[in-house]
C-alpha cells in the first residue's frame, strides 16, 4: 500500500532529481488528464474486477498495478515516497483553515500533532475531532491526512486535531492505542488552551485510524472514564488476523490488498495471540454496548467493506446510534484522493456536514441535561 503524504515535501530532492516544482507540475498534469484518460479505463481488465468504481480512481489503480515498481518489502522500503502513489490524486489543503503544529506531552513520549481551525468562526469553544491517519499502524504521518483534515475542519466548523501516533514495528501493539488514549485525555485537560469544548471531543480516522478510534472508545468504556461524544469510522479495520477472515472479491484490489493487510498485522502484533485482544481486533469485544454514537463510512471495492457493514449492524443491534454513509463508487483510501477524484472531495464534505450535525445534536442534548 502506498501512503499518500504531502508530496511537495516528501518528494523534494529525491534520487531521480524530482523537486517540489516538478512534482507539482506532474501532479497537476496527471489530474488534468484524468477526465480524458479515465474514458479508457472501461476497456481494462481492472474495470471488470472493480465494477462500479469511479473511472478516475480506477485508471489510477490500473496504472499503479501495471507500472508501479515495488521498492522492497521491508518497513523502511515501504515508507519511502513512491513516484506513483496516492499522492498523484491528493488535492491542496483548504485555505479556509489555519494550521498549527504542536506537541502532546506524555510521560513516555511526546506525540506530534497538528491543529486545524476553521477561519472566520467565532472564538467560543469549539467541538474537536481527534483524527488518526491510515497506514496499517505501520506507515503514514501527519502529512498523510493533511488535506482531508483541512477539508473536514472547514466544512464541519470543528477543530480537527491530527495525532502522529507511534508506529509499528518499532512500537508494536498496544502502543498506538495508548497514544490515542493519551491524546484524548490531553485534549480534555487542555481544552481551554486550544479553544476546544471539553464535553464535545470526538475521535475518528480512516482504516487503521478508525480501528484505533474504536479501540480507544472500548478502553475508556471499560475503565469507566469519560467517553468521546462521537466516533468517525471511515472503512475501519475490525480484525487483525486477515488469514482467519473469509476471502472477498476485493482481496487483490488497489490500494489495499489482503497481502497488505497480512503484512501490516505481522508488523503491528507482537505475537499471533494479540489478535484475540479486543483492543487489537475490536470486533472480538464481548460487547459493543454503551459506545459513542458512530458515523460509519463505507467504500466500494474495498476488502474492508463486508466486515465494516457487519460491524455497523452490530453496533446498532447493541444499542448504539449509527449513521451510515456509503460511497460505492469510491475505493479504499478515498480520503487521499480529493484532488483527482471530485467525488472523493464531495464525500469528505458530506462527512464533515455529518460531523457538524452530530456535534449540534450533542450540544442540544447537553443544554437539555442542564
Amino acid at each position: 500500500m502506498a501512503v499518500s503524504g504531502e508530496a511537495d515535501s516528501v518528494l523534494a530532492d529525491d534520487a531521480d532529481g524530482w523537486n517540489r516544482k516538478s512534482w507539482k507540475m506532474l501532479r497537476c498534469g496527471f489530474q488534468a488528464a484524468l477526465p480524458m484518460v479515465s474514458y479508457f479505463f472501461r476497456f481494462t481488465s481492472l474495470a471488470r474486477q472493480m465494477r462500479g468504481i469511479d473511472p478516475r480512481a480506477g485508471i489510477h489503480a490500473w496504472i499503479m498495478k501495471r507500472f508501479a515498481r515495488s521498492s522492497g518489502d521491508t518497513v523502511e522500503d515501504r515508507r519511502k515516497p513512491a513516484f506513483l502513489s496516492l499522492s498523484l490524486l491528493e488535492g491542496p489543503a483548504s485555505r479556509q483553515t489555519s494550521v498549527s503544529d504542536l506537541e502532546i506531552d506524555d510521560p513516555v513520549t511526546a506525540l506530534p500533532a497538528r491543529l486545524y481551525r476553521p477561519k472566520g468562526e467565532r472564538r467560543d469553544r469549539k467541538p474537536v475531532l481527534i483524527y488518526l491517519h491510515f497506514g496499517g499502524c505501520v506507515l503514514g504521518d501527519l502529512e498523510t491526512c493533511h488535506t482531508a483534515c483541512s477539508i473536514l475542519a472547514e466544512h464541519s466548523g470543528c477543530l480537527v486535531l491530527s495525532v502522529g501516533y507511534r508506529l509499528a514495528p518499532e512500537h508494536p501493539f498496544p502502543a498506538a492505542v495508548e497514544d490515542v488514549l493519551t491524546a484524548f485525555r490531553w485534549v480534555r485537560s487542555t481544552a481551554d488552551r486550544i479553544g476546544a469544548d471539553a464535553d464535545r471531543v470526538a475521535i475518528g480516522g480512516d482504516s487503521a485510524g478508525a480501528y484505533l478510534a474504536i479501540a480507544a472508545s472500548l478502553c475508556l468504556r471499560d475503565q469507566c472514564q469519560p467517553m468521546p461524544c462521537m466516533q468517525l469510522l471511515i472503512y475501519p479495520v475490525v480484525d487483525m488476523d486477515r488469514r482467519a477472515m473469509p476471502v472477498t472479491p476485493y482481496d487483490r484490489n488497489y490500494p489495499l490488498s489482503r497481502e497488505d493487510m497480512i503484512w501490516f498485522a505481522d508488523q503491528y502484533t507482537r505475537a499471533p495471540t494479540d489478535a484475540d485482544d479486543p483492543r487489537c481486533s475490536v470486533n472480538r469485544a464481548t460487547s459493543l454496548a454503551n459506545l459513542p454514537p458512530a458515523i460509519m463510512v463505507h467504500a466500494g471495492n474495498d476488502l474492508l467493506r463486508p466486515e465494516g457493514i457487519a460491524f455497523a449492524q452490530r453496533l446498532a443491534r447493541e444499542g448504539n446510534p449509527v449513521k451510515t454513509l456509503d460511497y460505492p463508487s469510491l475505493p479504499h483510501a478515498f480520503t487521499a484522493m480529493s484532488g483527482g477524484v471530485p467525488r472523493a472531495r464531495e464525500a469528505l464534505i458530506e462527512i464533515a456536514k455529518a460531523i457538524s450535525a452530530n456535534m449540534q445534536t450533542t450540544a442540544h442534548e447537553r443544554r437539555i441535561e442542564r
